[in-house]
């Protein structure tokens, strides 16, 4: 059973034939576009395939008080900035081992559940 690719939506896309908002996160088996990020290793994979080679670091236009989490691929300053954010979404320290990957699964969730 292979991973399925899973994006972080990273503005207003039709992808799939389904309207998606920005924050959202989906699993898509096509060709990943510049209005997705990329949460898993083979979503990683697939935009790599599709950049030649190279996954592109997106910078991501915030506006006042939002924050969707950084977009590089796991610098101990991009995990300590998650850490953060995910702490003041769920009022509590994530665990100390879990990495930036989940901790971006897990903000998009919640930013979807509360409709930020």
């Amino acid at each position: 059973m292979t991973e399925k690719a899973k994006y972080l939506v990273l503005r207003l896309s039709y992808i799939d034939k389904q309207l998606h908002d920005e924050g959202a996160e989906i699993e898509y088996d096509g060709v990943p576009g510049s209005a997705l990020e990329p949460l898993n290793d083979a979503a990683i994979q697939a935009k790599a395939k599709a950049t030649g080679g190279k996954v592109p670091v997106v910078e991501v236009p915030k506006s006042e008080g939002e924050n969707l989490g950084d977009t590089g691929l796991g610098s101990d300053e991009d995990l300590e900035k998650l850490r953060d954010e995910y702490e003041a979404l769920f009022n509590e320290k994530p665990h100390h081992n879990v990495k930036a990957e989940t901790l971006r699964e897990k903000i998009a969730q919640k930013r979807k559940d509360l409709g930020v």
